[in-house]
């Protein structure tokens, strides 16, 4: 072990010994002085903010909060000032010292550049180099590993001295060589720019293990924490309690712990056993329910998690909003449905104006760029986002609505939906409301479909804006709503949904469009133009696409007219294959229940369409008209097939062929499909023959039906309706 350390240190002492000797040989170049900084009168409330007092017992959260925080800063600000006065509103009063010393030797550096901005007419933008340095020392410290003794007893792991020295050199270079071949400098500012290149590695060899030193902590943190949030949304509430309290052993205050491990009391607390040690199995209650529990006033664990809240608000009052929720499931628990509702009224209240604050922690989790690799991740970011900005299962509307819905209180459900997505889109957060919908969906399905029974008759569809025939590679699109129904939407406002190649398949891009005034009924309507702006994808990388809409008395999804083919299309064939129902078990369930308070099941359905089935069209046999063609339904006198079906059958989002859709080469699909009054429309361009027998397939996740047509005589006549 001895052999080991004294190895370890002189592979060190010898890259420190050739980057002194490298630093020494590189132009001869005349560094800053960061140990002597007097500031001037613009940098000075900086440097005295970081200059306070801290307190030896430091938060992991607030020092990392701080770390990346400065860094966003520094590559969003958009000039010194902006920057400078940022660094100044900063409480630094729970980050070790360690960390506002290495940082404090940062001004020196962008002093002297803020400097030569005001001397130099050539280095008028040198706050772009500033910008573009920010992340040097996070690339340091993740490419190269630390470079001292300390962060090597972190590691525990010897370091190459030639990879120091490599890593050191290129840390940042490229900013600094692309600034200067951009400028093309003049000789006394190229040194000038050298001097501050220079400096700015000095910073970073003492920045860098600093910062991985508190970084490597915080990683340690986030496997119990993340492990909470992953059992806690998956079931797993014995799993997510043991986590959350193995964070709380050691981070006492760890505000996100302290709000899981309350979560995890108040789903057990329906087992009446006490709060459980080490891996002791119990009965759980998953997180969807946690809010139609039974009522147990005397539960020890409800007044546990009430203890942790009510520690929690004492200290982050300016964050109280999710703990303010949790306070509603404990009284909804307990029977108090007054003050359960008074709680999510103030979380309501506070979360529009906590909401920075709230995720102020996000730029920690972003700067895990490892989490938007995995489909987990993913998962798990939008898990700490709906808990800091009351979304999906931490929604006071939505767990309001919910409750209403369950006591059968259908308008008022109704409107706490609407009092969400109002809430949520005054936020200016728009990312997250597919989990909002996917919320709605999964936990008052007949509630959600009631707010636009008529969705499956509106479309959205995007083109580029330039010409398709040419470029297919356009980042921008033209996007329209097809309007099929016999309603008119007024003050529309659509968020477009889009699923990009690499994508997982739950993933999509959400941009919001421009709002318009109305979309009327049978109608297309170009709603306007938007970027694309997802890591440079173009129109070509577009897979599905989806949207949103919303107006002041309707939420729908609106899908794409293929995208519900190819849907149907993929359930038709498991049917084939299976001859069974494949839709999940709770989707199925959520269908029918939402049929069943319309009194609609498979058998009414199919009585429905035996006595509301008309067929329209003619054919010719000399001068003899077979049946009937009405032209007082559709434009234009023709001989295609024209279809009248009830009304009833939207319900159940149908899409419609002739011939089944897995025969590709058959399958004939309508050419005008739309709702009017009592009756769907259907017309396909297809003239059928006298004694023809032709199926009409109708596909839909709840029931697929097969309705054989035959053509015969004066009249067209149904031999067969089959639930296929």
């Amino acid at each position: 072990m001895k052999k080991v350390i004294i190895a370890i240190v002189t592979i060190l002492l010898l890259g420190v010994a050739a980057f002194f000797i490298w630093r020494s040989c590189s132009n001869n170049v005349e560094t800053l002085d960061l140990d002597n900084y007097t500031p001037s009168k613009e940098f000075k409330a900086a440097a005295e903010a970081l200059e306070q007092k801290t307190s030896e017992d430091y938060d992991i959260e607030e020092t990392v909060r701080i770390l990346n925080g400065l860094e966003a800063a520094q590559s969003q600000s958009e000039d010194f000032y902006s920057f400078l006065e940022y660094m100044a509103k900063q409480d630094y009063s729970r980050v070790p010292a360690d960390v506002l010393k290495a940082k404090e030797r940062l001004l020196p550096i962008l002093q002297k550049m803020f400097e030569l901005q005001q001397q130099y007419d050539e280095l008028d933008n040198i706050w772009m180099l500033a910008r573009s340095a920010s992340t040097g020392a996070t690339d340091f410290a993740e490419n190269a590993n630390p470079i001292s003794v300390l962060s090597a007893i972190f590691t525990g792991d010897p370091l190459d001295a030639v990879n120091v020295n490599k890593h050191l050199a290129e840390a940042k270079t490229k900013a600094f060589e692309q600034y200067e071949q951009d400028q093309k400098l003049k000789e006394s500012l190229k040194k000038e720019i050298d001097r501050l290149h220079m400096s700015y590695i000095d910073y970073l060899t003492e920045y860098a293990p600093v910062y991985f030193k508190y970084m490597k902590e915080w990683d340690k943190l986030c496997l119990d924490r993340d492990k909470a949030y992953l059992d806690v949304y998956s079931g797993r509430t014995v799993s997510a309690y043991n986590a959350a309290d193995k964070v709380l052993s050691k981070y006492p205050e760890n505000r996100e712990a302290m709000l899981l491990k309350a979560l995890t009391l108040i789903q057990l607390s329906s087992s009446g056993s006490q709060a459980p040690k080490g891996d002791t199995p119990m009965t759980i209650t998953s997180p969807s329910e946690v809010d139609s529990l039974s009522p147990s006033p005397s539960d020890d664990k409800l007044i546990q998690a009430e203890a942790i809240i009510d520690g929690y608000t004492e200290l982050y009052p300016n964050r109280s909003a999710p703990a303010l929720v949790l306070k509603g499931l404990i009284n909804l628990k307990e029977g108090n449905e007054a003050k359960a509702m008074s709680y999510f009224d103030q979380a309501s209240v506070e979360y529009p104006r906590q909401a920075a604050a709230l995720t102020d922690l996000l730029d920690s989790y972003r700067n895990r760029s490892y989490l938007n690799k995995s489909s987990e991740g993913k998962y798990l970011l939008r898990l700490y986002r709906s808990t800091m900005e009351g979304y999906g299962m931490f929604s006071p509307n939505l767990l309001k609505a919910k409750y209403f819905a369950q006591q059968g209180e259908t308008e008022k459900a109704k409107e706490e939906i609407f009092n969400h997505f109002y809430r949520r889109g005054n936020q200016g957060v728009y990312d997250c409301l597919l989990s909002d919908m996917q919320y709605c969906e999964e936990n008052m399905y007949s509630i959600f479909k009631q707010l636009l029974l008529e969705q499956s008759y509106i479309d959205v569809s995007v083109e580029p804006t330039t010409d398709w025939v040419v470029s297919k590679n356009d980042d921008e699109v033209k996007v329209t709503i097809h309007n099929r129904s016999d309603v008119d939407l007024e003050n529309v406002r659509i968020f477009l949904c889009l699923h990009y190649t690499d994508m997982y398949k739950d993933e999509y891009d959400v941009v919001k469009c421009p709002s318009i005034n109305i979309i009327k009924h049978h109608d297309n309507t170009e709603i306007g133009k938007v970027k694309l702006n997802y890591e440079d994808k173009k129109y070509d990388d577009i897979t599905r696409i989806r949207a949103i809409a919303m107006t002041d008395d309707r939420i729908c999804w609106i899908d794409d007219v293929n995208y519900k083919y190819i849907r149907a299309y993929e359930e038709s064939k498991k049917q084939a294959g299976s001859g069974k129902k494949t839709a999940g078990k709770d989707k199925v369930t959520r269908r029918e229940q939402f049929l069943n308070d319309f009194n609609v099941n498979a058998n009414t359905i199919v009585d429905a369409i035996k006595s509301g089935i008309k067929i329209y069209g003619n054919v010719k046999k000399g001068d003899r008209t077979l049946w009937e063609n009405v032209t007082d339904i559709w434009s234009g006198s023709d001989n295609k097939l024209k279809i009248e079906l009830p009304r009833i059958l939207s319900l159940i989002d149908p899409v419609f062929s002739l011939n089944q859709l897995k025969d590709k080469d058959k399958a004939i699909l309508p050419e005008e499909n739309f709702l009017n009054g009592s009756n769907i429309r259907l017309k396909f361009d297809y003239e059928p023959k006298d004694g023809e027998t032709i199926p009409l397939y109708i596909y839909s996740d709840y029931v697929s039906l097969k309705i054989t047509m035959k053509f015969s005589g004066n009249k067209p006549s149904i031999t067969d309706i089959e639930v296929i």
